[in-house]
């Protein structure tokens, strides 16, 4: 007389399996919404840097520059995320300097 059955546990397994993907999906799809936001941001300061040599010279200035390219930096990092090479190795991005977050400069 069998005791034990088989099909619970696997059940239990199916039904896990199965709230793991909504999961991964809600990622993949929050994710690429930020690349989408990331290229608007990039959009943005674009037309901010522009805006900005068009006005008076100040004394302090928005790094637009070290802005974009720290932008490109997390989006280069999320698509690689979202879309791994599995033929060839990964070649980590060559950053000289972490993220530093800080864009204000004075003029020299």
């Amino acid at each position: 007389m069998r005791l034990f059955s088989p099909l619970p546990p696997l059940c239990a397994l199916v039904v896990s399996a199965c709230l793991v993907c909504p999961a991964l999906a809600g990622e993949k799809d929050e994710l690429a919404l930020t690349l989408k936001q990331l290229e608007h941001i990039q959009a943005s300061l674009e037309r901010a840097r522009i805006q900005a040599n068009q006005d008076n010279p100040a004394r302090f200035y928005f790094d637009y520059s070290r802005a974009s390219k720290e932008v490109e930096i997390i989006r280069q990092g999320i698509a690689r995320y979202l879309e791994p090479s599995r033929a060839q190795p990964t070649v980590p991005v060559n950053v000289a300097e972490p993220l530093r977050g800080d864009y204000r400069r004075e003029q020299q």
